[in-house]
């Protein structure tokens, strides 16, 4: 991907360092051996409790571990820490386990509690509550498969059901005096070594300087490991040393649970100091940005409105000058060869604008010609100016001491430069740097998008002026006129048109038509429209003939644009017009009373489109009377679809009494309603009056006319 031009980057200011809150791992396991052994010697000096309190220790270790295994769970998962995530996996096997144990503890539940559990099963939950977290803290250390993690704690859960129901043959494990077997010792100690294998392989992978919840993870295990060595040495229940591993137990999920709880609580209070900070830090980096955002978002506003490059270049200038306090800016393009030539500036007196026209920036030295390839430069200093660009010593800029020179690119291709400078020496602040990159950014595109809006206009206005008839047929039984306006916005060319061809001496057909759409592609389908008429009329005029010629044209042309056109074949003679409408408008008729009539027959859908036979009509027209054929440009209004057809009928039946024979002013009125600057569609208008009766106004019959750009003055005979 290619990297950004220099003028057009965004400087980010890194993030401030997250609060990381570390617990020293070494540290806390010795607090936690020299506490176990104090705690242990001091038990045993002492009386222990009675058998009672039992219960109370078995049911505090799992309700120490349920809010452990909730933190963790999710702490580990907002982390997306996979070896905390596993060992909460592992702690809720153990909190099933001890569950199981508690209820089925003799001194709770002689008879084994609801599911009968025994003695052994009794015992061989206690080893496996104590493995589970050990065996899930060795796969997070060992960065065992995610995918692992479920299956093992549905696994492992199902293990400590099994030993509930007595499901699982074990042997003797502990006697019925309350003394442990052998058996049961040696299986303690082989626990006491899984436990030590565990806290090591967690200590080595997560570190002294561990974050909290993994430091606490590594506590809690040394103080599980702590449990059952005290429980395989003391070999039997309700002894001092047993007691103290009971003690531990609970110990070792309370701990944890107030270990992991604390530090979530003071993460959370971390977070939310750091996150005041960084949001009043950031609101201040937002504020500038809104800034830069505000301005450069107007001078998009302003470009956007600049149609020539000339206006371009007068935008970008102004606007430079507002963004940079810069009082004198303009804007230099690459010309033929290498040169350089001024295409605007603000500030310039004529005097001053002379002389920088001839700066010679094409000259061997560094200046613009040479900034078209590099970076923006901004310069605090005389000398420094001088240095970078020995030519300003014979222009307007002799007299810089600031001065900022910004390459205007579209992509990879150099278009021009922006200078800007000041007869004072200053600094321009870092916001004022990033306002004018951003404003030589958007110059860049604006400036290019003029060059080919001008190039395409250029082309598609002669297109245009080639394509419309230059004069329509002179007859004498019938007065013609007729009109083209461009869209007010936009590119001003597009699919609308008009014709007039004279068959013989006594048919003529009259044509108006619309191909969707703008642009060089519009005007060149509607010239060969207009072509294949011509040629479609002079074999058979008849209306239904040329629609049907003109479809088979479009399915041959394999355009994408919808055509529709209005057809009139009118004898002059007899006064009868054949009208055949393919999508299009219908034409108005005006009788020489004034009365207008809206010419719905003939119609049948757009050129191309899958129809039957092409539909034509026959209308009576007495002499005198009004055709107005026309585009929907002139009735449409955007926001309403045609609501504009009934008020244009109105206003050409005024301006038809208004006017009488003369066509040009029916022409002019009937077109100085749409002229609103708002209106974004162009415009074809094609009138023609039958002559015969004299209406009142001055008598033009037989003139022909037709303007084409909407200016008067502009009249063909």
């Amino acid at each position: 991907m290619e990297a950004p031009h220099p003028a057009t980057r965004v400087e980010i200011e890194p993030r401030l360092p997250a609060p990381d809150r570390r617990l020293d791992l070494v540290w806390a396991l010795g607090v936690t051996a020299l506490a176990s052994v104090a705690y242990v010697g001091a038990l045993i000096l002492h009386l222990v409790p009675g058998r009672d309190w039992a219960v109370v220790f078995f049911g505090a270790a799992p309700i120490c571990a349920a809010f452990a295994l909730v933190v963790l769970h999710v702490r580990g998962r907002a982390e997306r820490d996979a070896a905390v995530r596993w060992f909460a996996a592992g702690l809720a096997v153990a909190w099933l386990a001890m569950v199981l144990q508690l209820i089925s503890f003799p001194v709770l539940s002689p008879g084994g509690g609801p599911f009968g559990t025994d003695a052994q099963s009794n015992a061989a939950l206690y080893l496996w509550f104590h493995l589970a977290p050990a065996a899930a803290a060795v796969a997070g250390a060992l960065n065992a498969p995610r995918a692992w993690r479920l299956p093992s704690a549905v696994a492992g859960a199902g293990v400590a059901v099994l030993l509930a129901l007595n499901a699982v043959p074990l042997p003797v494990l502990l006697l019925p005096d309350a003394t442990f077997t052998g058996l049961l010792v040696g299986l303690e100690y082989a626990a006491v070594g899984v436990l030590a294998v565990a806290a090591t392989l967690w200590v080595l992978r997560v570190g002294r300087a561990a974050p909290a919840l993994r430091g606490w993870v590594g506590v809690a295990l040394s103080l599980s490991l702590y449990d059952v060595l005290l429980n395989a040495f003391a070999a039997e229940r309700f002894t001092p040393v047993w007691w103290a591993s009971l003690s531990l137990r609970v110990a070792t999920y309370a701990v944890l649970a107030i270990g992991v709880v604390v530090s979530m609580l003071v993460r959370l209070a971390e977070t939310e100091s750091y996150g005041e900070a960084e949001m009043e830090r950031r609101e201040t980096q937002l504020r500038s940005s809104l800034r830069v955002t505000s301005q450069l978002l107007s001078c998009a506003e302003d470009l956007a409105r600049a149609v020539t490059p000339e206006q371009v270049a007068a935008v970008l200038c102004a606007d430079a000058v507002a963004a940079g306090g810069l009082p004198h800016a303009s804007l230099l393009v690459s010309g033929p060869g290498e040169g350089l030539h001024l295409l605007g500036s603000f500030g310039y007196d004529d005097r001053m604008r002379a002389e920088v026209t001839d700066i010679g920036w094409d000259t061997p030295h560094p200046g613009p010609q040479t900034l078209l390839r590099g970076d923006p430069v901004f310069l605090g200093s005389a000398d420094a100016i001088r240095a970078q660009f020995p030519a300003v010593a014979r222009t307007p800029l002799r007299g810089a001491a600031t001065l900022a020179a910004l390459p205007i690119r579209f992509g990879n291709e150099a278009l021009g430069a922006l200078i800007l400078w000041d007869g004072a020496p200053r600094a321009l602040e870092r916001l004022q740097r990033q306002l004018l990159n951003g404003l030589a950014a958007e110059g860049g595109l604006a400036l290019k998008r003029a060059q080919a809006y001008e190039n395409e206009a250029n082309a598609a206005a002669t297109l245009q002026r080639s394509l419309l008839p230059s004069r329509l047929p002179d007859l004498p039984s019938l007065s013609l006129a007729a009109r083209y306006l461009p869209g007010e916005r936009g590119l001003r060319v597009g699919g609308d048109w008009y014709d007039c061809v004279k068959i013989s001496d006594r048919l003529v057909a009259l044509v108006v038509g619309d191909v969707m759409g703008k642009g060089l592609r519009a005007a060149s389908l509607m010239g060969q429209l207009r072509t294949s008429v011509r040629s479609l009329a002079s074999a058979d005029p008849s209306p239904a003939a040329v629609l049907t010629g003109l479809d088979r044209l479009s399915s041959m042309l394999d355009t994408y644009e919808i055509a529709t056109l209005v057809y009139v074949l009118l004898d002059t003679e007899s006064g009868v017009a054949t009208v055949a409408r393919a999508g299009h408008l219908p034409p108005i008729l005006i009788d020489p009373e004034g009365r207008a009539t809206v010419v719905e027959a003939g119609s049948s859908p757009p050129l191309g489109s899958p129809s039957g036979p092409r539909l034509e009509a026959r209308v009576d027209v007495r002499p005198g009377s009004l055709f107005v054929l026309y585009t929907d440009g002139i009735v449409e209004e955007r926001a309403t679809g045609l609501d504009g057809l009934e008020g244009f009928v109105s206003m050409v039946a005024r301006a038809a009494v208004a006017h009488g024979d003369d066509v040009e002013g029916i022409v002019t009125d009937v077109l100085a309603g749409a002229g609103s600057p708002e209106r974004a569609d162009d415009i074809a208008v094609l009138v023609a009056r039958a002559a015969g009766v004299d209406t009142g106004a001055s008598g033009d019959a037989g003139r022909a006319s037709t303007r084409t750009d909407g200016k008067p003055g502009l009249l063909v005979r």
